[in-house]
């Protein structure tokens, strides 16, 4: 996908208003993106979406945008739609399917929101001032900021390598790791994130909460870790590829 419309949906996003957004996504036309161009769509594919999905989960107020575009593959006329993957089942589509398509979509917006959480801790860091310094300035903080980007970078990574392909023909086990990755990187990244910020952090008036809480539902949503590491735990035993040649076809 082109940068102009990543930078074009980006711009919709910041000028919704508080009332209903639903008036202006639908006149937009990002709604039937992913439809067919008979449907009066784009008909865009997985890797065109990653980019809408990881900007919408830098927002973490924004409305289910990308899951009403899913939605409207088998339900045109879809809106504000919360879960894909009951949308998708109720609509008829093979449920494996649905679940895996959902769990990508949720691990891109993850990353988004990791993205952006490392970019407030960062911010943080340099504004905030210890002993006549800033805290970036500590080897400690360093440190930890270092392991910070390691996994936002991981997620981001393990996200992208699922949106292959046509929605609907998702690779389930590149889903699984996507969302199984994007779970781990949440707990490690939430918690440097709260560490770094201190008691600023768990305030109502910083938006450091608004991300981390969101994280932790997400992680929870169309399965955890736990879930899905059971999923490829079950694909690898079942196979008699050897662990390199498996871990190369995810």
């Amino acid at each position: 996908m082109s940068d102009l419309i990543v930078e074009q949906f980006s711009r919709m996003l910041d000028g919704l208003g508080t009332g209903d957004p639903w008036p202006t996504l639908e006149a937009s036309g990002f709604l039937d993106l992913l439809r067919s161009e008979d449907d009066g769509g784009a008909g865009l594919q997985l890797s065109d979406l990653f980019p809408l999905a990881f900007e919408i989960g830098r927002r973490p107020d924004a409305p289910a945008v990308i899951e009403t575009m899913v939605a409207r593959l088998k339900t045109p006329a879809a809106v504000n739609v919360q879960d894909i993957q009951a949308a998708l089942t109720s609509a008829g589509a093979e449920p494996s399917s649905a679940r895996a398509l959902a769990a990508a979509v949720t691990a891109a917006q993850m990353a988004g929101a990791l993205e952006r959480l490392q970019e407030l801790t960062i911010e943080y860091a340099g504004a905030r001032r210890q002993f006549g310094r800033e805290i970036s300035k500590f080897q400690a903080i360093q440190q930890q900021i270092s392991v910070m980007a390691e996994e936002v970078m991981a997620a981001r990574m393990a996200a992208q390598k699922a949106f292959v392909g046509q929605p609907l023909e998702i690779a389930h086990m590149r889903a699984a790791a996507a969302k199984l990755r994007a779970g781990q990187a949440a707990q490690a990244v939430c918690a440097i994130a709260h560490a770094v910020h201190g008691a600023i952090g768990v305030s109502q008036e910083h938006p450091l909460h608004l991300f981390t809480g969101r994280l932790h539902d997400l992680r929870m949503a169309h399965g955890g870790e736990s879930y899905w590491a059971g999923r490829l735990g079950q694909w690898a035993l079942s196979s008699a590829e050897d662990f390199t040649a498996l871990a190369r076809q995810l």
